[in-house]
């Protein structure tokens, strides 16, 4: 075909993503192809997991098959065993920490497996220490008593820090004024850092997301799955000899789960501020929903609420939350995808929606309609690119310029995009716009009792800014 063959064939298609992968592959004959893809599976489920890009040469597929092609054998290992970590190391991570009086344990990925959820709770009380988890995967139980998530303070006199499948370590334990992008450790300068997990594996000479090097006493390359119940196999049999020990570790799990209770009573009088206020708070949407579906087996895909959700909810199983929202306006995308895994269970998965987000990914919508995927949406709606607005309005009184200009681009309003019109149109039931409390949960049970049905639906929900 003159032109369009043309415009459509590139060399070396992987180049194109190679940034983003693991690997990449282009067999130029079909015998090569088991092997590859063989290869492929391997590198994609090899801890940590990531994506590869396979590329087959139209020429090659639109050849006669002329002769068999020879599999791999049925018994061949698909990937290989998990990364344990030396021995040695394990040893003197475990000496630390038995050493040390106000540990705290900072978990970003050790959730990616089930596994990894309970090994860490069982590190946890075994040894007393408290857990900030920093939501990338969920990694460890909302409710917990020994869970200091969103409290910076816990680290304010940690003597040690046991990271965990972490890469950004800066963000609990620093302050930071974003205008000057001046940046300040809460970490008390002498204290000791363990870092355990796939850092060094995860670098890409195109993306920075493995964030800044953390300078850390202990190094343990591994996975954190085979990892964390040999450093507790360890602590445990130091326990048993050391009463101190036993009393110390005692002592800690009590007070931390002191501030711990302290800090769910706050969040919970903080909740009903503005309780009625119309546009809706965020808390006041995270606790209606939380009415809603508590007694359900639920899944929450991305969206937290600005964090109110892990604040209010009882996030219990390993399974609840995949992980915070990237930011990326791929939520929606994500959620479908979340929505998709847990069908054949048939949980009850939880959508709250951005409004910007859904904005650049809308048609999927019809994708769930079409392919019978049923989820609940709940729309996090401030008609607003807020994030970026927000952050617009702290560079104008920066520089000193209006801030009632900082909305230019970043409104949503005059017109407001209907959602609830939207899915409709698209084969979903759907409600609204709510923009007061009233009739909130009321919609979220008929909601709900469509999802149950097998259809997707939306509830519209007109959320305060900021």
């Amino acid at each position: 075909r003159p032109r369009i063959d043309w415009i459509h064939t590139a060399q070396g298609q992987g180049e194109a993503v190679r940034a983003y992968t693991k690997w990449d592959y282009q067999p130029h004959t079909i015998d090569g192809v088991p092997e590859a893809f063989s290869r492929a599976y391997s590198v994609m489920m090899t801890q940590p997991l990531g994506p590869v890009y396979m590329c087959y040469d139209a020429w090659m597929q639109e050849q006669k098959l002329d002769h068999e092609v020879a599999m791999p054998p049925a018994g061949a290992a698909k990937a290989p065993t998990r990364m344990a970590p030396e021995p040695k190391a394990l040893v003197e991570a475990a000496d630390l920490i038995a050493a040390a009086s106000k540990p705290v344990i900072i978990a970003e990925y050790v959730g990616r497996e089930p596994d990894g959820f309970h090994a860490l709770v069982e590190l946890a009380e075994t040894a007393g220490i408290p857990v900030y988890d920093v939501d990338s995967r969920l990694n460890f139980p909302t409710r917990h008593p020994l869970n200091m998530s969103h409290s910076k303070d816990v680290f304010s006199d940690a003597d040690l820090v046991l990271c965990l499948d972490t890469r950004d370590w800066e963000r609990p334990t620093t302050d930071l004024v974003s205008t000057t992008r001046q940046v300040t450790s809460i970490v008390p300068a002498g204290a000791s850092w363990i870092d355990i997990g796939f850092g060094d594996l995860e670098l890409s000479s195109w993306a920075l997301d493995y964030q800044r090097l953390r300078q850390a006493r202990l190094r343990i390359l591994a996975d954190t799955t085979i990892a964390v119940p040999a450093v507790t196999r360890l602590l445990e049999t130091r326990i048993a000899k050391d009463a101190k020990l036993r009393a110390r570790i005692k002592a800690r799990a009590a007070d931390t789960a002191a501030k711990s209770s302290a800090l769910r009573e706050k969040w919970a009088r903080e909740a009903r501020v503005d309780w009625d206020a119309s546009p809706i708070t965020l808390p006041r949407l995270a606790s209606e929903v939380w009415n809603a579906i508590k007694n359900e087996d639920w899944v929450l895909t991305a969206g937290t609420l600005e964090h109110w959700t892990r604040k209010l909810w009882d996030f219990d199983k390993p399974y609840r939350h995949p992980g915070r929202s990237l930011g990326t306006a791929t939520q929606f995308g994500i959620s479908i995808g979340v929505a998709l895994a847990h069908r054949e269970k048939k949980r009850l998965v939880v959508d709250m929606q951005p409004d910007g987000d859904l904005m650049f990914g809308a048609g999927a919508m019809w994708v769930a309609a079409k392919h019978r995927i049923p989820m609940l949406v709940v729309m996090h709606n401030n008609r607003a690119y807020y994030n970026d607005w927000e952050h617009q309005i702290r560079m104008a009184k920066l520089r000193g310029t209006p801030v009632e200009r900082a909305h230019i681009g970043m409104d949503m309003d005059d017109p407001a995009p209907d959602f609830a019109a939207m899915a409709k149109s698209m084969g979903w039931y759907a409600e609204g716009p709510f923009e007061s409390p009233k009739g909130v949960a009321a919609a979220l049970k008929r909601a709900i009792a469509k999802v149950k049905a097998g259809q997707p639906a939306l509830v519209d929900t007109v959320t305060q800014k900021g």
